[in-house]
């Protein structure tokens, strides 16, 4: 029932890592499901492969932020 209400009136996106970090994370509050956004800005649901894309660009960042 609550992902045939996501389709007839669309998710409602939280963030869920912090607001100073590169990579966006969100997820709908009434179906539970993740999303993140792509190099394009597109919001895209968060599969292995972008949980991976995630950890990967978050400790680039971390590590130029130490230099």
């Amino acid at each position: 029932m609550k992902k045939l209400i996501c389709k007839i009136v669309g998710h409602n996106f939280v963030s869920l890592r912090d607001k100073n970090s590169q990579i966006r994370e969100y997820q709908c509050t009434c179906c539970k499901q993740k999303y993140t956004e792509d190099g394009y800005g597109q919001i895209v649901k968060l599969t292995k492969y972008w949980e991976e894309n995630n950890t990967l660009f978050e400790q680039h960042f971390s590590n130029r932020k130490a230099i």
